[in-house]
């Protein structure tokens, strides 16, 4: 922590414009206190680490984790980035109603935004308490994540944790903003398509703060123009040439299902399985996962029934109460789940995968036979993501 309460009340911050010998002689006269639990902490003036106040004892105030030098470049970063906007940003602003002190707060117009520079894992719960604590306070709330937690894997494809799972499902826009003090660059992702758990495609923007002359263009930044198709097909790829030799029991349940069912290999699963569904982050299960128990379920109706969305959605709440496949979050709505199941169904039905019949009533309309080759599933898709 970089700023702890005096018995006076008043705050101290830790600042380049205080020297060593300084904070010693207010070492030795007064007691520090944390802001957010009100336990008494000590001020610690090492030799390795920058100067910083630490709880005294072992607690779960969320403070208590310290903060880093790369936190605290990146908090005076933004500051000063909003100064020369010509605003009056103010630094870890205590607010009572809500008793929370956001990292940032600046008004701007009839706003007030609370900007939240998270450099460290944070559960879902206590994710959702602040930005709900926030909102109630009558701020919109801006998480921004320390590009140290950024997971790079190659141009488009990334690996999340817990902490861009949980601020993506907060963020109003479904994308994720990072920035790095050291650069002194903002990074945006958006077009997020979860292939795998550790494999999410998604189209990354590079710009300096000066790139922001406002707010919300900082919020909306145009999306990246290059699209990331030609990642999602490498995914496809890989999986075909390479397949995942641990699988998760969901995968393994799949794989079985086509082998005896449908007699094809796991690598040469339908190329109907890897359709890219933005809205499909909501599962953590993989992509031909999901996909398959619904594939495998119009397969099995084929030419005894019709297929419509609401016997989709039976068969996908199904699938997961038996947890044949996963939902990343507890809170997921039904409108959430039917948006996804309808963006497949009408991706296979421009495939021709599927034929609509009259409104909302569906036939499979494909004689596709099994895949026996490397050669001929690459070849398909080559066709269908041409």
């Amino acid at each position: 922590m970089n700023t702890a309460m005096m018995d006076n009340g008043k705050l101290i911050r830790m600042t380049h414009h205080l020297s060593k010998s300084r904070l010693e002689h207010v070492r030795k006269t007064c007691k520090f206190y944390c802001p957010e639990c009100r336990e008494e902490v000590q001020l610690k003036l090492g030799e390795h680490r920058v100067y910083h106040f630490a709880h005294k004892q072992l607690t779960a105030c969320p403070l208590a984790s310290g903060e880093t030098a790369y936190h605290q470049a990146g908090k005076e970063a933004i500051m000063n980035w909003l100064k020369g906007l010509g605003h009056k940003p103010a630094l870890e602003k205590y607010m009572s109603k809500i008793h929370q002190r956001p990292d940032v707060t600046v008004s701007i117009g009839n706003e007030t935004y609370a900007i939240e520079f998270q450099c460290a894992n944070i559960s879902r719960q206590e994710l959702r308490r602040r930005t709900a604590g926030l909102r109630e306070g009558g701020l919109f709330p801006i998480w921004m994540i320390g590009a140290n937690r950024l997971n790079r894997k190659s141009a488009q494809l990334f690996s999340f944790s817990s902490i861009h799972w949980g601020i993506l499902r907060e963020s109003e826009e479904r994308r994720l903003i990072f920035f790095c003090p050291i650069q002194n660059r903002f990074i945006h992702l958006d077009q997020f398509l979860v292939f795998q758990s550790t494999k999410i495609c998604a189209a990354i923007t590079v710009r300096p703060p000066s790139a922001y002359r406002e707010i919300p263009a900082f919020l909306s930044p145009p999306s990246s123009k290059r699209q990331v198709n030609q990642q999602w097909i490498k995914c496809i790829q890989q999986f075909r040439l390479r397949p995942p030799r641990i699988l998760s029991n969901e995968s393994k349940r799949l794989r079985s299902i086509f082998y005896e069912h449908h007699q094809t290999a796991f690598p040469f699963l339908p190329t109907e399985l890897f359709i890219p569904v933005q809205e499909a982050y909501i599962f953590t299960s993989p992509v031909y996962v999901w996909q398959g128990c619904l594939y495998d379920w119009m397969m099995r109706k084929k030419g005894s029934g019709r297929v419509t969305i609401q016997q989709l959605m039976m068969e996908i709440n199904r699938c997961v109460q038996m947890k044949e496949v996963k939902l990343r979050y507890g809170d997921v709505s039904r409108e959430e789940i039917k948006e996804v199941v309808t963006a497949y169904v009408n991706a296979l039905v421009r495939q021709g995968f599927l034929h609509m019949t009259k409104e909302g009533n569906y036939e499979v309309s494909s004689n596709q036979m099994p895949i026996r080759t490397l050669d001929e599933v690459l070849k398909r898709d080559a066709f269908i993501f041409h």
